[in-house]
């Protein structure tokens, strides 16, 4: 069995594997992770392709399914992007408190030059000591399009503008000062307020923990047509 596609974020139906070379019945069993998956609905060979029941296997693999109803699109959601793919009207307080505490994390990910395969060693750029950024974040296109997981197009634009100078592009790669860093501030534990709502943006009060005190940061979001909800405000202001 070759796979030839998945498809995962908005699933019309369901997972299609195809390129079938061998006879098969008509159902067939579905394994995840070494565990049988039984569903409604069963998997089954159709036309020679195996179709896969979206919601069976989504969520054996810890994934949230929903139905949007505006746009007539099953969603797929990992837990890690919980809030990605939202209505309008389904993001709540806690959800804004869960955006910005995914946007903390995003930033000192970014900070420490990511997560994946990193180049050996470091290297003198300009009088400074410079480290090579993980695969993940390796170029312009991965580093933008990692921002606008969480922030607006426009605002991701604009952090990659700020940091130009700081992190330099050798050969289309990517590398950034050798610098650690970290933060008290406690998104996660924050509080939200809503306080203004109109026509695609809502703005909250957001009370932050930091040590014995509280900060209160006011937090814009935008939903952003065809990818969701967004922080409309600069990347560096959650750290």
């Amino acid at each position: 069995m070759n796979l030839k596609s998945f498809v995962s974020g908005a699933v019309l139906g369901s997972v299609l594997f195809s390129g079938v070379s061998f006879a098969a019945p008509a159902v067939v069993k579905l394994f995840v992770n070494g565990a049988e998956i039984h569903s409604e609905v069963p998997t089954q060979i159709i036309d020679g392709s195996t179709m896969i029941p979206a919601r069976a296997m989504a969520e054996a693999l810890g994934a949230k399914v929903f139905w949007d109803e505006d746009h007539q699109t099953v969603v797929i959601e990992n837990e890690k992007y919980r809030h990605i793919q939202r209505k309008r009207a389904d993001l709540s307080e806690k959800d804004a408190v869960g955006l910005a505490a995914d946007a903390q994390k995003h930033f000192w990910l970014i900070s420490r030059g990511g997560d994946g395969d990193h180049k050996d060693g470091s290297f003198a750029f300009k009088g400074n000591d410079y480290r090579w950024m993980a695969t993940d974040l390796d170029t312009k296109a991965k580093f933008i399009e990692y921002l606008e997981l969480l922030y607006t197009p426009e605002q991701a634009q604009a952090y990659w503008k700020k940091q130009i100078g700081n992190i330099v592009e050798i050969e289309g790669k990517l590398a950034q000062p050798n610098a650690d860093g970290g933060s008290m501030i406690r998104w996660d534990e924050a509080a939200a307020k809503l306080m203004k709502e109109e026509s695609g943006i809502k703005t909250f009060r957001v009370s932050v923990p930091l040590y014995d005190k509280l900060e209160v940061h006011d937090l814009k979001l935008r939903y952003v047509q065809g990818k969701g909800w967004r922080i409309d405000e600069p990347v560096d202001t959650i750290y």
